[in-house]
């Protein structure tokens, strides 16, 4: 697994983590190798650098977040520099905020299927998603939460953004992001009405990664259990 570079993003790169802040590190790799692992409050991330760099060239937000905010700890040939090079802003990322709104009225109306650990992240990374693509429509694309906060009229996202890391019962997670949903306009109202079915067909036509990974994650979890 050779490795070209180690970059830092994430809250620590902006300086204005918490004590219960993650550690979100990138590493770049010279073959195929893609991975993910999580311990504790480190998250370390494993592409390589032909996908960065393609996804680069096609606007993708998770590296308009490199691109906008990441650190080099290791980087000798400077392919932060290279990235950033690359990286050219959609015309429009519409394509994020549908596939974040579907997901949102999913988890407003089987977020009691999951743990509020899990289904608090997960609204939030639908809330910080619709945030971040607006932004990144205007070419001003912004990531921290606080100033996430500041970009939304909704009063209920703002208490989600700011107090992200306070304990919340599923019920007032839902409640929260479906106001936050109506608030912003954001999609299709009459999802919310929607069966599981539809909404995992919906999630295959669209490509919905994170939806998918989290019903996958979701099954995984309660076969365990009931093993």
């Amino acid at each position: 697994m050779p490795v070209a570079a180690t970059l830092l993003f994430g809250s620590l790169a902006r300086a204005d983590q918490s004590e219960e802040s993650d550690t979100d590190l990138l590493m770049i790799g010279l073959d195929q190798e893609t991975r993910h692992v999580s311990v504790g409050r480190l998250s370390l991330f494993l592409y390589p650098w032909e996908q960065l760099e393609k996804a680069a060239r096609d606007g993708d937000l998770f590296v308009c977040h490199l691109v906008c905010e990441a650190k080099p700890l290791i980087d000798p040939h400077d392919y932060l520099s290279k990235l950033k090079q690359a990286f050219e802003f959609r015309s429009s990322y519409a394509a994020e905020i549908a596939r974040a709104t579907d997901f949102g009225w999913f988890l407003v109306s089987f977020g009691a299927e999951f743990n509020p650990q899990l289904l608090t992240k997960r609204a939030l990374w639908c809330v910080r998603t619709i945030l971040i693509a607006r932004s990144a429509e205007l070419r001003d694309p912004v990531f921290a939460p606080e100033r996430l906060a500041e970009l939304t009229s909704s009063a209920s996202a703002q208490d989600l953004l700011r107090h992200r890391r306070a304990p919340r019962d599923v019920e007032a997670v839902r409640r929260s992001l479906r106001q936050f949903l109506i608030d912003e306009g954001a999609g299709d109202c009459a999802l919310e009405h929607a069966d599981w079915a539809t909404f995992v067909e919906r999630f295959g036509e669209t490509s919905n990664k994170v939806a998918l990974q989290t019903l996958r994650q979701e099954e995984e979890s309660q076969a365990g259990y009931l093993g």
